[in-house]
């Protein structure tokens, strides 16, 4: 009996035994059965810049925009044309107010890009950098777009990327998406974002088309600016050369506005001799201009410019000091400068610690008396 009852516990235990590995095994084998963990979608890597523009791009500008924002020539642009679009200056300061951005402090840089599609078609590009907060963006814009005019974002994805685009107004909405932690790029066209943000080429590679115009660029300006010229437009502009020239078919041009302004401008002609002619034509006409204004400081700072050609390109370039710049845009520096936010500065008043700087002709003045 004792015999029965040791073989069956000995062989209770062996079956528990072999029960418990067979459990082991099977739970093992579901285990390594198990499909396997899906793989985590890679951040897309970071598009910014001339690197967010794609390469058939036929009009590209670069902004300094803090620098251009505290330049008194854009401060003067921004007065005229809020003097004609009255309403404009109040809806811009709402929605800097509603996105918390200041130009001067949140936004570090601008590229615009002009982008065909097709023979007919040609998008819009911008590219913003800056202290831009994908969250935040959007939902200002959700509110804005909502309380003005009644339409929302929608959201699509495109390589890992989210995709936004304004609908439910009567014209086709823009597209948004954010190239970077701080980087918006804004388009008027799908094609021309996911271009923009796709791995295909870019402006910043290129070799051809506009691009290789490049390096006649002063890419550290201010404002810069490349384009090629329309044929239309190129047409408009050989009367100004006396009907002597074939149409230009590219332009380059840069602006520093830091201590006054230097400004580089230059045409691409059909060839050297265009270029020769128009330099001549030009620089007669600047001659005959000084003449004219020569009985104030508008003479000497026309006397200015100079004019060159190289090869097919006609250059121009301009330099002012500050006082020179200030007493070109004469007595409008001594008004009121309008602030983006809506509010004004008295340049005479009490808003302004450093009274405005006197021009050339009324220091003249001053000493003369």
């Amino acid at each position: 009996m004792r015999l029965c009852r040791s073989l069956g516990v000995r062989a209770t235990v062996a079956l528990v035994a072999v029960a418990f590995s067979v459990v082991c095994a099977c739970s093992d084998k579901k285990k390594s059965e198990k499909a396997p963990a899906q793989e985590k979608v890679p951040t897309p890597p970071a598009v910014v810049g001339l690197a967010a523009v794609p390469a058939n791009a036929s009009a590209v500008i670069g902004i300094d925009v803090k620098a251009l924002a505290n330049s008194p020539i854009v401060g003067r642009a921004l007065e005229r044309l809020f003097a004609r679009e009255p309403g404009l200056q109040g809806a811009l300061a709402k929605v800097l107010d509603d996105c918390h951005i200041d130009l001067t402090t949140d936004v570090v840089s601008a590229t615009i890009a002009l982008v065909p599609v097709s023979d007919t078609l040609t998008d819009s590009l911008l590219v913003a950098k800056g202290r831009l907060v994908e969250g935040k963006i959007v939902a200002c814009l959700t509110k804005s777009l909502s309380e003005a005019t009644g339409e929302r974002l929608e959201t699509t994805q495109f390589e890992g990327r989210a995709l936004y685009h304004q609908v439910g107004g009567e014209a086709p909405g823009l597209w948004l998406s954010f190239g970077s932690s701080d980087t918006v790029v804004v388009t008027s066209g799908r094609a021309t974002l996911e271009a923009s943000l796709g791995s295909g080429p870019k402006f910043s590679d290129a070799k051809d088309g506009v691009a290789r115009y490049m390096s006649r660029a002063k890419l550290d300006a201010t404002l810069w600016a490349i384009s090629s010229i329309e044929p239309s437009v190129g047409q408009g502009l050989i009367p100004a050369a006396g009907g002597k020239v074939e149409a230009p078919s590219a332009f380059v041009a840069s602006a520093d506005l830091g201590d006054g302004l230097a400004l580089a401008a230059e045409l691409q002609m059909h060839s050297e001799q265009d270029a020769k002619t128009l330099i001549s034509q030009a620089s007669a006409q600047i001659a005959a201009a000084a003449m004219v204004l020569q009985i104030d400081s508008m003479g000497r700072m026309v006397q200015k410019a100079e004019l060159s050609e190289d090869g097919h390109w006609a250059t121009l370039r301009w330099s002012l000091t500050k006082e020179e710049l200030q007493d070109l845009m004469g007595a409008n520096l001594s008004g009121v400068s309008p602030r983006i936010d809506g509010s004004s500065i008295d340049k005479e008043g009490a808003n302004d610690e450093t009274p405005a700087p006197k021009s050339e002709t009324e220091r003249e003045t001053q000493d003369g008396n």
